[in-house]
């Protein structure tokens, strides 16, 4: 009824993603993207307003190498293990999220406030 369930959320690059970037690579655990997904990547520096958005042009599940629809502004820290070993139990890495999700929401019918 409403398409195949789709239950990637967030991963970690998996390399470091590079100025002008149009692949990205990241942990292939419970990633599950096709072709028009859109992602966000977050910013791995100081500033917060250095992440992208990006269309997925193609992912592909045995190298976990992910085609972007234009190239990164930005530089995002990534590894092919996590961090927290070095920084007091954080992972570095920079994540990676979906923006594309089917969301239904099914409300009550109530003919009052709560109570």
């Amino acid at each position: 009824m409403y398409g195949k369930k789709r239950s990637f959320k967030m991963t970690r690059l998996a390399a470091p993603a590079n100025i002008g970037d149009t692949k990205i690579t990241v942990d292939k655990a419970n990633v599950d993207l096709v072709k028009g997904d859109r992602i966000a990547l977050a910013p791995t520096d100081s500033k917060y307003d250095h992440g992208d958005t990006k269309t997925v042009e193609a992912y592909d599940k045995a190298t976990g190498v992910i085609t972007l629809d234009s190239p990164l502004k930005w530089y995002h820290f990534g590894a092919a293990k996590s961090t927290a070993d070095k920084y007091n139990g954080v992972d570095m890495r920079g994540e990676v999220l979906s923006l594309t999700r089917n969301i239904r929401i099914i409300g009550e019918e109530k003919d009052d406030w709560g109570v």
